[in-house]
């Protein structure tokens, strides 16, 4: 056990050895060297040439110009037609008109249109019809009358007699159907 921590120990002590030559090593391998024409060159600004030297077409070349008394203004030479192109792309597109939008919706439009009126007169009536007169036209009957049954009230009055052998009757007639199942059972077993 003693040997095994002492092993541990001269372990970790080469490994941190190690890991420090290996960094050092990488320090010095990582440098670079600076290029043959010194030190790098700073972009300051940007410039856009329209006509490049080697091209022509542009002012300040070796074209011959076109003449001022033709009114023809359609290009002569290929790189005339180059130019006119490159124009051309250069322009922004011009505007077109958005495709009209499709209304889902308008069929789903209700159709509103007014009802008909159908007046039903006759010739009784007077032509000066007020609509604030009243008119009692429906012949009045009393249909809600007393009623009476003579001497009867709501509910019957049963005696407490009747009733107990109602029940004695109907007891009698479940006893006798319950004796009947039995016996009925009792000869199907047999």
């Amino acid at each position: 056990m003693f040997t095994e921590l002492v092993m541990n120990r001269i372990r970790q002590l080469l490994l941190a050895i190690v890991g420090v030559l290996k960094r050092a090593m990488c320090c010095f391998s990582r440098r670079r060297k600076l290029s043959a024409s010194g030190e790098c060159e700073v972009l300051s600004a940007v410039s856009v040439d329209r006509y490049p030297a080697g091209r022509s077409g542009g002012p300040g070349r070796n074209v011959p110009e076109k003449d001022w008394n033709s009114w023809d203004d359609s290009p002569r030479t290929v790189e005339e037609h180059i130019e006119r192109y490159r124009e051309t792309l250069a322009q922004p597109p011009s505007p077109t008109e958005p495709p009209p939008e499709v209304d889902y919706f308008q069929d789903m439009t209700p159709q509103i249109s007014s009802q008909p009126k159908v007046c039903i007169a006759t010739e009784a009536e007077p032509t000066d019809f007020s609509r604030l007169v009243a008119k009692i036209d429906i012949p009045v009957v009393n249909e809600l009358e007393d009623w009476n049954e003579g001497d009867r009230s709501g509910w019957d009055d049963a005696d407490e007699t009747t009733t107990k052998q109602l029940i004695r009757e109907t007891r009698k007639e479940l006893r006798a159907q319950r004796h009947q199942n039995r016996h009925q059972l009792e000869s199907s077993y047999a």
